[in-house]
């Protein structure tokens, strides 16, 4: 009996010390995993309090502490300035992975817009200002004045300094200049249906270029007969030619509308 006995205990023995290696082997894999874990697992971040600032200055300090952002939104405020950040999720204090995306609200500014004064400015100035100010120039009037440089503001549909909701329409009236003088040269034979006629003007003050652009509408369709930059106080001669009897000549200043005629003298 005692010899069978030991060698029942030598048999069990070798797996006895494989069953222990198995158990050493399992418990080295979980260490060196939760190691390996440990050592590329993002780490962790307090979200910093971005509410108030600008949305850049935001942006970057999120960046500085491995955070991603997200704008989703934009609002109205009164408070905030345009691009100041309204709100920001997860809030400030709150410990997240690095690479987590706080989500921003984004104030959009005022609902409302100052008007802003654009008497005598050049109307491209005065555009640019109304742009600015979130406005929208609805159209433009052009009217004759011998005082006021052709292109300049003579006065806008708006009262400057009060307010008015984003968007609002505004029309300006703009200087055309002193009325240019266009005079018959001659009339080539009815017969050939084409007439001409002599635009005679000079430059009035205003910007050191202006482009000064005749333009003819008759049976061919609408061409440009004439076009150059010119220094204030330049006298211009010029002869168009139009075919039909509903021929139409037009004159431009700096882009407006300064003389309309008929090439036919007759109509």
């Amino acid at each position: 009996m005692w010899p069978t006995t030991r060698r029942r205990r030598r048999a069990v023995l070798p797996q006895f010390i494989e069953l222990l290696a198995i158990i050493g082997f399992l418990f080295a894999a979980y260490y060196l995993t939760m190691w390996g874990w440990a050592l590329t697992a993002p780490r962790e971040v307090t979200v910093p309090k971005i509410v108030g600032l600008q949305q850049q200055e935001a942006i970057g300090l999120l960046r500085s502490l491995g955070l991603e952002h997200e704008v989703i939104a934009e609002k109205a405020s009164e408070d905030k300035p345009e691009g100041g950040v309204l709100e920001a999720e997860p809030g400030p204090g709150r410990v997240v992975k690095a690479g987590r995306i706080v989500r921003l609200t984004i104030s959009s500014g005022s609902r409302w817009s100052k008007v802003p004064d654009v008497h005598d400015m050049s109307v491209d100035r005065a555009r640019a200002l109304l742009r600015e100010a979130r406005l929208v120039v609805k159209r433009e009037k052009a009217r004759y004045d011998a005082k006021v440089p052709v292109g300049y503001v003579l006065g806008q549909s708006l009262p400057h300094g009060g307010k008015v909701p984003r968007g609002t329409e505004v029309e300006l009236s703009v200087s055309k200049g002193p009325e240019p003088e266009i005079e018959v040269l001659q009339d080539l034979p009815e017969d050939s249906g084409t007439h001409s006629r002599a635009i005679d003007l000079t430059v009035p003050p205003g910007a050191s270029l202006q482009e000064v652009k005749i333009i003819v509408t008759d049976t061919s369709g609408e061409h440009v007969a004439y076009r150059e930059y010119h220094e204030p106080g330049d006298m211009i001669s010029q002869t168009v030619s139009g075919d039909g009897p509903n021929a139409v000549i037009r004159v431009y200043l700096s882009g407006l509308l300064v003389q309309e005629k008929a090439l036919n003298p007759k109509r």
